[in-house]
């Protein structure tokens, strides 16, 4: 064999053997090739119908007070509602800080008939607290896990889930952020029920 074909044949097998190297690395690292690693993460089809894809930004609402931002929201008058005749709003009155997590009147909907109806006066002042932090302003990104007490001294979770940007209280997704002048006011996707109380 000349030396010309001698050397035509090893390029051919030195090209066969980049072309093998190369496929066997993109398959053996198939996520290198999905574009979907360069994105935000995908959401389960659940989340996607409430959840936003990036964390949340608060929006600087700070010549209002918690509850005057409460007041002017338009799809959660419910919740405002609840603040005022149980008396809670006054107790969101001071310099704070308050974190005040507003379910969205969608969110009441979705709850059994009489779950709010049934409750007597102490039940729903308790049910209202539990969506208040009083003495911090919450930066709901950055509670990736954990506890913190509500204003009803009953406990909230706070969570992302794994690959997930959202961030939740309890199972809640948190989908928009107002920044006050005593606080944060946050719009959640269900209303958080207290934890049944002990019967000892």
């Amino acid at each position: 064999m000349s030396n010309t074909a001698r050397g035509w044949m090893w390029g051919v097998i030195a090209v066969l053997v980049v072309i093998f190297g190369i496929w066997w690395w993109y398959s053996a690292h198939p996520n290198t090739m999905s574009p979907v690693s360069y994105g935000a993460p995908v959401a389960s089809s659940t989340d996607a119908l409430q959840s936003p894809s990036v964390a949340v930004v608060p929006e600087d609402r700070s010549t209002s007070t918690v509850a005057g931002i409460i007041a002017s929201l338009s799809g959660e008058s419910r919740f405002a509602g609840l603040m005022s005749s149980t008396g809670v709003s006054a107790l969101v009155a001071g310099k704070g800080p308050y974190t005040i997590f507003v379910p969205t009147d969608a969110s009441f909907a979705q709850l059994p008939t009489g779950t709010i109806n049934n409750l007597d006066e102490a039940q729903l002042m308790r049910l209202v607290e539990y969506h208040i932090i009083s003495g911090k302003a919450i930066d709901v990104n950055a509670e990736t896990a954990g506890t913190v007490p509500a204003l009803s001294k009953d406990l909230l979770n706070f969570s992302k889930n794994t690959g997930d940007v959202s961030a939740r209280v309890n199972s809640s997704v948190v989908l928009h952020a107002y920044k006050a002048s005593n606080g944060i006011v946050y719009v959640i996707g269900s209303v958080l029920l207290p934890p049944l109380a002990s019967t000892n």
